[in-house]
């Protein structure tokens, strides 16, 4: 006999899939192309940064003992869910990617799948964050050596990504392969 032990949402880990799991339906311009719109962003870049001479320059000047690469100062800032206590990792997760979708829309292994996306209330039941302008202060804040005011309107233009609000669905084709 197998017994069905229901798990509350805040005993839940937070399993972040990795912008490679987004971007299988986020990269068709039927959808909008927000892969392709992230992929041309700074997030995209930010764990990189921390790779450059600037960002070991910054390190010293902050007293930091590691490379920034390895600082949690540093990390929690550049890298998707590495300040989320519960974080868990899928497969194709690779930290090397930077700020991905999950940093502003949370731990996507529960929604990603089309037909809980397809359905905008259970994508939110399943861990989906519609993020508010205030989420981004988390790392655009005074804290940042790099700080510069933050002004959400200005810097939103520069990531907007929308979904193209005539997408349609189509879930008679989905494919249940764990690669979707």
């Amino acid at each position: 006999m197998i017994l069905f032990i229901p798990v509350h949402a805040e005993e839940k880990t937070s399993i972040y899939a990795g912008v490679q799991r987004c971007q299988v339906c986020h990269e068709t311009p039927e959808m909008g192309n927000q892969f392709g719109i992230w992929a041309e962003s700074k997030h995209a870049n930010a764990y990189q940064t921390l790779l450059s001479e600037e960002s070991l320059t910054i390190a010293k000047e902050l007293g930091l003992d590691v490379l920034p690469s390895e600082s949690p100062e540093c990390l929690s800032c550049h890298v998707t869910g590495y300040n989320d206590s519960n974080a868990e990792y899928g497969e194709k997760f690779v930290k090397e990617s930077g700020i991905q979708c999950e940093s502003c829309h949370g731990a996507g292994e529960m929604y990603r799948k089309e037909a809980v996306m397809c359905d905008k209330e259970l994508s939110i039941a399943n861990g989906l964050v519609i993020p508010k302008p205030d989420d981004c202060l988390v790392c655009h804040n005074e804290k940042s050596p790099k700080y510069k005011p933050f002004d959400y309107e200005t810097f939103y233009k520069k990531i907007e990504h929308k979904k193209n609000l005539e997408y349609k669905c189509d879930l008679e084709d989905e494919d249940e392969d764990e690669d979707w």
